[in-house]
């Protein structure tokens, strides 16, 4: 199964109904504004005091500067949650046609005739990892972006605790948002707890004290077996259960993805 690409959405978009080229004709803007704007263009440097903003026909979105070259650069603010679910989604079609020419092309214990190409898996693991730490990174993205800032998290004794992402996940978000992901996608929700454990574990991956010379056999294995298809689809459920339609397929239908072929030729 492969899966369309994704709207890469803005961290805050606002509908309207009026052309903003066409209010300057009609409103007086006071002298104090406009003063600021001449100095801020001017200026080589950052002013985080004021929204930038871009304007389209029928939405404004804000955006961030960036200086290079001496020259200031408006770029517009993408929601990371809908970025890093990208990334996950584009690594998926390879990540599965290189684990499938592992298999294909790996020697078995009773034939070892075939020839082995080390390449075969390190380019499965590359995207396997890639996809992994990104479907985490977009379900933690996006809780704390729905978790106020003055969300305080108290323990049984009634003392402050830095939140695990478990418990931004588990407590935190069902309290604010009351509803509650985990009653009612059981099977969702397991799979994201499998996503972020595999994460935490290739993110500190140690040799295991085995005394076997093959110290990342188990995490290696986990990854083989892994249902890359299912958790996508689970961390897009998460995520539009409590924010509809954040995650939201292209109309085009098109599939994009990341290709590696070039280490075959080797």
């Amino acid at each position: 199964m492969h899966l369309t690409h994704i709207k890469l959405k803005p961290t805050r978009k606002i509908e309207t109904d009026f052309n903003p080229a066409e209010i300057s004709k009609d409103v007086e803007i006071p002298k104090e504004s406009v003063e600021i704007a001449k100095k801020y263009q001017k200026s080589k440097h950052y002013n985080d005091n004021y929204d930038l903003m871009m304007a389209f026909d029928d939405h404004i979105i804000f955006a961030f500067d960036f200086v290079k070259d001496k020259e200031k650069y408006l770029i517009p603010e993408i929601n990371p949650t809908t970025i890093f679910y990208s990334n996950a989604v584009m690594s998926l079609r390879k990540l599965i046609f290189f684990r499938e020419e592992l298999f294909k092309n790996s020697p078995t214990v009773k034939n070892f005739k075939k020839a082995i190409n080390p390449n075969h898996f390190g380019s499965f693991f590359q995207l396997a990892s890639n996809c992994i730490i990104n479907l985490q990174s977009t379900v933690e993205s996006f809780a704390n972006r729905q978790i106020p800032e003055n969300y305080e998290f108290i323990d049984v004794n009634g003392e402050k605790f830095e939140p695990s992402i478990f418990h931004k996940l588990d407590k935190a978000l069902p309290e604010i948002k009351n509803n509650r992901f985990k009653s009612k996608f059981k099977q969702d929700n397991f799979r994201i707890r499998k996503i972020i454990e595999l994460r935490n574990e290739i993110i500190h991956l140690k040799p295991a004290e085995e005394s076997t010379n093959t110290k990342y056999k188990d995490v290696y294995r986990r990854l083989l077996k892994f249902d890359f298809t299912k958790s996508i689809l689970s961390v897009k459920n998460f995520v539009n259960f409590y924010e509809p339609d954040l995650i939201e397929e292209c109309e085009c239908e098109k599939e994009l993805y990341y290709d590696v072929n070039e280490r075959f030729e080797e």
